[in-house]
């Protein structure tokens, strides 16, 4: 399928990330709100959420897009609580599928080998607001954010049972640490190639932004509060708010933003945007780092990009 969206460069370093010949893909459209794409590396493959359908989605070169898991939550979902699923994420180490489970509020784990989920992360006998959005580290440790999305009243009634929206970190011990509740309304997260710096989008109305936390052995050193201001991309009228991010190998982001699709450099500076025109949830690199697969609203495209950098940048 042809794609319509558009490139607006800011800084000829964009280069160095999208191929200058581009032409977006738009791959599948008709979903409600498609959202928490990730790539499988062993089996050459996308998946992604339609939350309010209620499904998991797969799409390949081969048989393009298919029904992956339907109902793709797991159940159950209490009262004042939107079922459905957010964030996914490919777990090569263990080749399983992490899952934001609005339904059961927690992360759960799908072992791909054999179609078997199993509760992760449920809060502790406390349950999650709506677990969002997720980030491994190499040695397993996860990040995840815990805003009010998944709740039918966004929080303000009986349904949610934790006072802060958060920002946690699992570890491997399966012990679950805060990292942060201050942020109003946590939602994309995403690390640094060398884990030395946690980003997270904040989707507050009134001060949409990025956060940066610095990290030293997986605990907040430093805090960030407006690390990048996500108001530029609205003076242009530009719906949606800032939401999930993939990183570059050498540390550039690629973030949901008003209007499509922000590159971030790791100084916080804005190279160009690709411009789907729409509220855009998501983006993941996939294909062995050749194209770019974002979910916006209720299309899946996919952007070529170039041969990215390998080097790791540090902010100065």
């Amino acid at each position: 399928m042809a794609g319509t969206l558009r490139i607006d460069s800011f800084d000829a370093r964009l280069d160095d990330y999208l191929a200058i010949d581009t032409q977006p893909e738009m791959l599948a459209d008709g979903f409600k709100w498609a959202e928490g794409p990730t790539w499988d590396v062993k089996r050459d493959c996308l998946y992604f959420s339609d939350i309010p359908a209620n499904r998991i989605y797969r799409w390949d070169e081969r048989r393009g897009l298919t029904i992956f898991k339907d109902p793709g939550g797991s159940g159950g979902a209490a009262a004042g609580v939107m079922p459905g699923t957010n964030g996914l994420l490919y777990d090569a180490a263990n080749d399983r599928l992490l899952i934001c489970d609005q339904d059961s509020r927690s992360i759960r784990a799908l072992t791909l080998a054999d179609d078997g989920a199993k509760l992760l992360h449920a809060g502790d006998g406390l349950p999650f607001n709506s677990p969002n959005d997720l980030v491994l580290a190499k040695d397993g440790t996860l990040f995840f954010t815990d805003p009010p999305y998944g709740l039918i009243d966004g929080g303000k009634g009986i349904a949610k049972r934790r006072s802060v929206n958060g920002i946690y970190r699992a570890g491997k011990e399966e012990a679950i640490d805060l990292l942060d509740g201050a942020v109003s309304y946590p939602n994309g997260i995403g690390l640094s190639p060398d884990e030395s710096h946690l980003y997270v989008t904040v989707s507050d109305p009134a001060d949409p932004r990025i956060v940066r936390f610095e990290l030293r052995g997986g605990k907040v050193i430093e805090r960030i509060d407006r690390w990048f201001d996500m108001r530029v991309f609205q003076r242009d009228g530009s719906p949606g708010m800032p939401d999930g991010m993939a990183v570059a190998p050498d540390g550039t982001l690629f973030v949901a933003a008003p209007g499509g699709v922000a590159v971030i450099d790791v100084e916080g500076r804005a190279l160009g945007r690709i411009v789907t025109g729409v509220p855009t949830g998501n983006c993941c690199i996939g294909s062995g780092g050749k194209w770019l697969y974002i979910t916006a609203n209720d299309r899946l495209w996919r952007v070529r990009l170039a041969d990215l950098p390998q080097t790791v940048r540090h902010a100065t």
